[in-house]
């Protein structure tokens, strides 16, 4: 996994949004715990130097390609598969979170 700067800013922004914390399970302490957890584990993908924009049909997703494309990453994970088409011109594959997980469960298997 890879982020920028500006995503995982991006990433708290969501998650403390008022109305997305009403819908969900966790407390704050434990979003942020989570966060903490998942930004340990990537990779800090800094400076982005691969201006890419505009390349997608949403400007706020370009620094996902960005990201990606700087990292070298396979794929970008999302559910939001039909504005990332453009990623196949970088050799980036789109994929839902659970394609990922089943994906990753018939390698273990």
């Amino acid at each position: 996994m890879a982020v920028s700067v500006a995503l995982a800013l991006e990433y708290a922004d969501v998650l403390f949004r008022k109305d997305i914390r009403n819908q969900s399970w966790a407390s704050l302490e434990e979003i942020d715990a989570a966060l903490d957890a998942i930004l340990a584990a990537v990779k800090l993908v800094q400076p982005i130097r691969s201006k890419l924009r505009p390349a997608l049909p949403d400007a706020s997703d370009d620094m996902v390609l960005e990201c990606a494309v700087e990292a070298g990453a396979s794929a970008i994970v999302t559910m939001n598969t039909r504005d990332f088409l453009a990623a196949a011109a970088f050799g980036i594959d789109v994929v839902k979170p659970g394609a990922l997980v089943a994906a990753l469960k018939e390698r273990e298997a």
